[in-house]
């Protein structure tokens, strides 16, 4: 990179300085882990994305400011958890559990006669789930807007 500067430097020094300052953010920008360069994407079942919403933090305002939704993606959850890329491409946590990935239910704007059942369901398996695994509970409502 030395070199092409070079010549730039010769003829115009501010060139010289948006090329040096060009390699320096390139560099720095290769160093932050993206989707496609965390070694954590290739253990995603599918359908899973990193950048993917796996819950909506609410963000409590303060001195009368309104509440803020914050998305956390499935990225920060697996970085909470610890996790790693294990043999066979599983996802473990710190612990050495196995990650798993739960679709919640229960984003209807005007619920199934069967709603209550169905979340029985959900809350049952979502308990077994947990007894031997850790669980990213990814929300039915990414936006984290209030359903009606």
């Amino acid at each position: 990179m030395l070199t092409a500067l070079g010549p730039m430097i010769k003829t115009s020094p501010l060139l010289a300085l948006l090329g040096f300052l060009f390699f320096f953010a390139a560099d720095a920008n290769a160093q932050t882990p993206t989707p496609a360069t965390n070694p954590l994407a290739a253990c995603l079942p599918r359908g899973i994305q990193l950048s993917q919403t796996a819950e909506t933090a609410i963000i409590s305002g303060m001195n009368g400011a309104s509440d803020r939704r914050q998305p956390v993606t499935v990225e920060e959850k697996l970085r909470l958890l610890g996790a790693t890329c294990a043999a066979e491409n599983k996802l473990i946590d710190s612990h050495g559990r196995s990650i798993v990935f739960f679709h919640l239910q229960g984003c209807w704007g005007n619920p199934p006669p069967d709603y209550r059942e169905i979340l029985g369901q959900q809350r049952r398996q979502l308990e077994t789930l947990r007894a031997s695994n850790s669980v990213i509970e990814i929300t039915c409502n990414p936006s984290g807007a209030q359903i009606p």
